[in-house]
């Protein structure tokens, strides 16, 4: 073989050599990339995915919220409004009345605030047999606003009367108490005219 050829040889070898080197040392830093763009394209399929399922979530607690809403305001239809409660005596008077039993006097007692309604409690107290005041309480129960009778007493009368016990119970009408409304932003200051006058010098 004769030295030139030796020297083609050799200098192609080193030049093929030197190719693979720098193939290696600029594409490793490309692999590098990808396996980083990899990694990240991962991730953000899972972001993808979490905010897919975050919305399934929102969407089925809208639904719940707007039924729970819904429920909400049928059950402030029902609760007696400030008017309503003023004529409770009158209301259950009249109960009394159709029920066939009698009235011996109510006394109006102090509202009790709560969180989201009012409670106004009267105390009742009661002439009547038992079977007459089991219709009152049905018919107490069957009003179109949400009235509650609690703390029942009931006491025999001795000896032949009309009305064999006595009765004296509670009786409250609870009034929604709505949100207060949020108060208003006041208008942002206006600049007083001098600062003006000044700033344009």
């Amino acid at each position: 073989m004769n030295t030139q050829l030796q020297k083609q040889i050799l200098i192609g070898g080193l030049a093929g050599l030197l190719i693979t080197v720098l193939a290696w040392v600029f594409l490793g830093g490309k692999r590098d990339e990808r396996a980083a763009l990899k990694a990240s394209i991962v991730i953000l399929e899972k972001e993808v995915d979490k905010g897919y399922q975050l919305k399934a979530n929102y969407e089925k607690l809208k639904i719940e919220v707007d039924q729970q809403q819904k429920l909400i305001e049928a059950l402030i239809k029902l609760m007696p409004t400030d008017t309503d409660k003023g004529e409770i005596p009158y209301r259950i008077k009249k109960l009394a009345d159709t029920a066939g039993i009698e009235q011996v006097s109510f006394n109006v007692e102090g509202a009790i605030k709560k969180d989201y309604y009012t409670e106004y409690p009267f105390t009742f107290t009661f002439m009547a047999g038992y079977h007459s005041f089991g219709q009152f309480a049905s018919q107490v129960s069957g009003y179109e606003k949400i009235i509650n009778v609690s703390e029942m007493q009931l006491k025999r009368v001795g000896g032949k009367t009309l009305w064999p016990v006595t009765i004296t119970c509670r009786i409250s009408a609870f009034v929604y108490n709505p949100d207060p409304p949020k108060p208003v932003a006041p208008p942002p200051a206006a600049a007083p005219a001098g600062k003006t006058a000044a700033a344009g010098d």
